[in-house]
């Protein structure tokens, strides 16, 4: 990813004329660095830390306010790895980052993953499954991290799916209503859920779900 933004300010922009309107929601731009060699964009490219690093510095250069890190592939056909060996390749990459203050967000759908990233206090959890895991509700609330809730027709790894594009707003709203529900009722404030409609395998296998 190229992380880059332009905003432009058209004439009929009224907030800049009244004191009053509310503050528009500022942009945050996420640069994705998969550590997995089984990545389907740029598997095995970044899987050493120094590639990493270098490759987080260049999207941190390019404009990224967050690097969203993912050490385990969600592609269907990669191995499954355990919490620790995702752990084990995170640890390296997210300690220098967050010692050169540089903002980070974890990609996984493991919970043992998800508690360990919040020990370490990163700004943003990322889960493809969309934190289905009721049992770490609780650390979720305690936290003040922010929690990207995924939306997803085939689980926790993108596969194969038949899916008629009139499927996707029907589960879209179902599939948010009641996970906002469930993780508000649980403790964790609603200015912290990032919703993200997912996209591609996620989804279905052709272009028309997306």
């Amino acid at each position: 990813m190229g992380a880059r933004a332009a905003r432009v300010a058209g004439r009929g922009d009224l907030s800049e004329a009244r004191p009053d309107a509310p503050a528009k929601p500022t942009p945050v731009i996420l640069g994705i660095l998969n550590l997995s060699p089984e990545s389907f964009s740029d598997g095995g490219k970044y899987s050493e830390p120094a590639a990493a690093l270098a490759h987080a510095a260049h999207l941190v250069a390019e404009g990224a306010d967050v690097i969203d890190i993912g050490a385990a592939a969600s592609n269907v056909a990669a191995p499954t790895i355990s919490p620790a060996a995702e752990i084990g390749r995170l640890d390296p990459v997210v300690s220098e980052l967050m010692r050169a203050g540089t903002a980070v967000s974890i990609d996984s759908a493991s919970p043992e993953v998800q508690r360990h990233a919040l020990d370490l206090g990163v700004a943003y959890l990322n889960d493809v499954s969309g934190f289905g895991d009721e049992a770490s509700y609780p650390r979720l609330a305690a936290a003040q991290t922010k929690l990207i809730v995924v939306h997803t027709l085939t689980g926790a790894r993108a596969a194969p799916r038949d899916t008629r594009p009139g499927e996707v707003m029907a589960s879209l709203q179902r599939f948010f209503d009641g996970r906002i529900a469930q993780l508000t009722k649980a403790g964790v404030a609603r200015e912290r859920i990032i919703l993200d409609p997912g996209m591609g395998l996620f989804l279905g296998s052709g272009a028309g779900p997306s």
